[in-house]
């Protein structure tokens, strides 16, 4: 491990969500130290061009443990795709890509289009509401699980298991007071996903055309497939990686009803509103950061980086990068040919659903424009913006919205 001094000036715990989320102190480190070390045995990135490279060298730069305590190692079997290192990670990813594909994301347009008015309109009937709670949490797992094949009446129920996981001690210690594992820990969330995995095990060929089915049938060259329990595993994966959607779409919904000029300029030119989707994720990248574990020595923008070293990719901090995008610190949606934002990852681990992320916050903006005239939709008296208590995730907690 590393025995660097830490930077004292810079020094923080990547806990602290406010500061690991605060865009003035990245912006400072990263115009003062690019690569600091704001505790002991962690490195932190906040340039474009060091993140995206260490992103790009999986070999060097380990993934495993991302999302774990230090210390904590859970079985193969228990861990999501982007905790998992070659030669398992390219098997698995190699499998799951068939089902996300610009195609796939297209296919499930129709549904999606169909779920955000019947939420919208359900919302707009009440009079407003909170808007994360009515359909920024809700909307993007139930997207992921319509394309892995849990029938509807089962979503929202999954999702509610999926918060209480991801909400508890599993993702950092991979168990909790109730048992080890996700069958110890949440029984009744793994008996519904092993019923499914199971239906398809004894369809054969008569399975639905869905990823449960993908996941659980394709074999590779060599007649591996993926175990049961990882089928598992990686269902919750999917689902709970529908948050960084969450948040894409409370900071467009935000940005949506608090600027009217915003607002007017898609209504005007709905052409524009993938830009807005995409400077949206470049702008407030719904993950501010992601973690590294370097399994060798060498360094980062000329700074040394010791054999097991924790690296902490900036990735909302490389997101305004003034060296690569000329006015960083502004919203613009007439950016000429802007370098692809990290928002959803780079290399062999960019995020499967970066085409259903876009699609659905595409479909949103479009659907509220056509339901909500200009200025119907207002923050209820007293409402403020708190970012949710998650350390990495970036967003609005709530959305306090009238319909006039």
């Amino acid at each position: 491990m590393g025995n660097h001094s830490v930077d004292e000036e810079f020094a923080f715990d990547p806990q602290d969500s406010s500061k690991a989320k605060n865009f003035e102190l990245m912006d400072r480190i990263r115009a003062s130290k690019p690569v600091c070390h704001p505790g002991p045995s962690l490195t932190l990135t906040t340039r474009y061009n060091d993140t995206r490279d260490a992103f790009m060298d999986a070999v060097k730069y380990s993934s495993v443990g991302d999302m774990r305590a230090p210390g904590v190692t859970v079985p193969i079997e228990e861990s999501f795709l982007g905790e998992i290192d070659a030669p398992l990670h390219p098997k698995i990813r190699m499998i799951l890509m068939r089902c996300f594909t610009p195609r796939a994301a297209l296919n499930a347009e129709v549904w999606t289009r169909g779920e955000v008015r019947r939420r919208l309109q359900a919302f707009k009937d009440a009079g407003g509401g909170d808007l994360m709670a009515a359909l920024s949490v809700v909307l993007p797992g139930s997207v992921s699980a319509h394309v892995m094949g849990v029938p509807d009446a089962e979503h929202d129920q999954m999702m509610e298991w999926c918060s209480e996981l991801l909400h508890s001690t599993w993702p950092a210690h991979g168990k909790t007071e109730r048992g080890v594992g996700i069958a110890g820990a949440f029984p009744e969330f793994a008996a519904a996903l092993d019923a499914l995995i199971q239906e398809r095990q004894e369809a054969g060929p008569n399975a639905p055309d869905d990823l449960i089915t993908t996941m659980v049938q394709t074999k590779d060259e060599n007649g591996w497939s993926i175990g049961a329990q990882h089928v598992r595993t990686l269902m919750v994966n999917i689902l709970s990686g529908s948050l960084s959607a969450t948040y894409m779409l409370g900071n467009l919904q935000y940005r949506f009803v608090r600027d009217p000029a915003f607002q007017q300029i898609l209504r005007d030119d709905p052409s524009k509103i993938p830009a807005a989707v995409d400077e949206s994720l470049r702008f407030e990248a719904p993950v501010a950061f992601l973690f590294r574990t370097a399994r060798e020595d060498g360094e980062i923008g000329g700074v040394p980086v010791p054999k097991g070293e924790h690296i902490m990719l900036g990735i909302a901090a490389a997101n305004r990068d003034p060296e690569v995008y000329p006015n960083a610190g502004e919203f613009r949606l007439d950016r000429k040919n802007p370098a692809p934002h990290l928002a959803l990852g780079v290399g062999s681990h960019v995020c499967l659903g970066n085409h259903l992320t876009r699609m659905v916050g595409r479909v949103v903006l479009e659907e509220m424009i056509a339901l909500f005239p200009q200025g119907s939709l207002q923050f209820k008296p007293g409402w403020e913006w708190h970012c949710v208590a998650h350390p990495m995730e970036y967003g609005p907690e709530t959305l306090d919205l009238l319909v006039k």
